[in-house]
This record gives C-alpha cells, structure tokens and sequence, in this order.
C-alpha cells in the first residue's frame, strides 16, 4: 500500500469487478495516491493484491475511519448513486463511472453535492479516445442530418444502451436539434430499428470477445462518414480515471463527462 504525505487517499467501490481490480492496480502504482479502502459486496475480507487492504463491505466505516478524499465508483445503477450520497455526506469526492444510474438520482446527486460543496464527476467513459469520439461525432453532427449508433460490449454488460452512446446522443443533439430517420411501417420483427435517444436511432450489441466499441455513421448525400473507438483493454480507461482523481476536487458541484477536465 502506497502511503505518504500529501498523497490522494483514494477509495474504490466495486473493487471486486473487473473496473474496480484495474482501477486498484492502477492506483497502487500512482507516487502521488494513496488506496486507503476498497469496498465489495463479494470476496468480503479477501485481501487486496499488492496491498495490506482486504475488500470490505461498509461503506460508511471505511468513510469514517480512512477518510479518503476520492471514491471511485464502478459498481452499478441505483447502487452507485446510494455509494455516492453516503460519500458526499462523509465530504469525500466521487469520481463515478457506473453506468445505469437512474435520472432521479443523478437529481439527487446533483443537489447533494450544491448543498455539501463536495464535487461529483460521473463519466460514462474514460478513455481518452473514447471522449474524442464523441466529441468529433458532435462537430460532424452539424453537417449530418441523418446519423445512427451502434455500440457493442462484452455479454456481462447488463445494461443497454452504454452510458457512452446516450452522452454521445446527447452531445450531438447540442449541435442539431433534430436529425431524419426513416419511418418504418413494416417493421417484420419489434425493434430491429433499435432504440431512439434524441432523434437518434441506437443499436446494442452484447457478445463475449467484446470489450467495449461504439461507432458513429452519419450519412449525407452520395457519402457517409463512419467515426468509431475501440478499447482493446480496460487498461484503456486508467489514464482518464487517474486524471479524474486528481482534477475531480477542484470542481464544483456535479460535472457530466471527461471531456469537461481535458
């Protein structure tokens, strides 16, 4: 375990799960962070690799006892958002990468965090590549009136679609406030269209072999433009996790997306 003043006292929520092992890894290797608590509702008292921790499943006693100043939180939904409250109310930043997290309480997320004066910042994406992404998809939207998504992720991805493609929709609706789409009335088999977020048809795709890709076709007269990212591994993500921890206190109130602190 890392240890030393002035170090980032750092946390991590959903330490068990794939994220949440990497993001671990990555913090125990940072000079400037220190891993003080990693929490779990499985492998309860396993101990950490690299580290004198073991995965513990109260949240508020490691709060009370550690004091960390970010959590980092990549369990899921609604469960991340309690993850997060607790957290504000115990006056520690939260760096969250869950996705699924209701509308209601992302709302509440919100409030807590203007009334504590502690910050959030919720990124449905870390990778930096990922974040350009979206951004590009946003600056061809003002030439594009027609575009769809597709995103495609590894089986174990239990909700759909990936907060990735929502923001991605969202981004581009900023741009054009309305985009054509063919309306089908002989639709042989419900919901082959897809989804709509925004005026934005979104396709989902969950295979084992996947990690996490999305891909952005926008189509025009005589051409399309197909904009897309792949993460290859979750090592992907590190660098925007690690540049969240370390920026996130500086914020204010709730912040949506990476690209706000690049």
């Amino acid at each position: 375990m890392n240890t030393g003043v002035g170090k980032i006292k750092v946390m991590v929520c959903g330490g068990a799960g794939r994220m949440g092992t990497q993001t671990i890894e990555t913090v125990l290797a940072q000079s400037d962070m220190e891993l003080v608590g990693t929490i779990d509702m499985v492998r309860i008292g396993e101990k950490v690799k690299n580290s004198d921790l073991v995965i513990e499943s109260d949240l508020k006693k490691v709060l009370e006892e550690q004091k960390p100043q970010v959590m980092v939180d990549f369990t899921l939904g609604r469960v991340a958002g309690e993850n997060v409250l607790t957290a504000l109310s115990h006056g520690c930043a939260c760096v969250v990468g869950a996705t699924g997290i209701p509308e209601d309480m992302v709302n509440k997320i919100r409030e807590k965090a203007e009334e504590t004066g502690v910050p959030v910042l919720i990124a449905p994406n870390f990778s930096l590549g990922a974040v350009l992404m979206m951004k590009f998809s946003q600056e061809s939207a003002r030439y594009f009136e027609w575009a769809e998504i597709m995103e495609l992720h590894h089986e174990k991805k239990a909700d759909a679609p990936s907060g990735t493609a929502i923001r991605t929709a969202e981004m581009m609706s900023q741009t054009r406030s309305e985009f054509k789409a063919v309306e089908v009335t002989d639709e042989k088999i419900s919901g082959v269209r897809g989804g709509v977020h925004n005026g934005i048809h979104i396709h989902s795709v969950r295979l084992p072999g996947l990690l996490a890709h999305q891909q952005v076709i926008l189509g025009g007269l005589g051409e399309t433009l197909t904009i897309r990212h792949d993460s290859i591994s979750r090592e992907s993500f590190m660098p925007g996790v690690m540049l969240a921890v370390r920026k996130v206190s500086s914020l204010k109130g709730l912040t949506v997306g990476l690209e706000q602190i690049l």
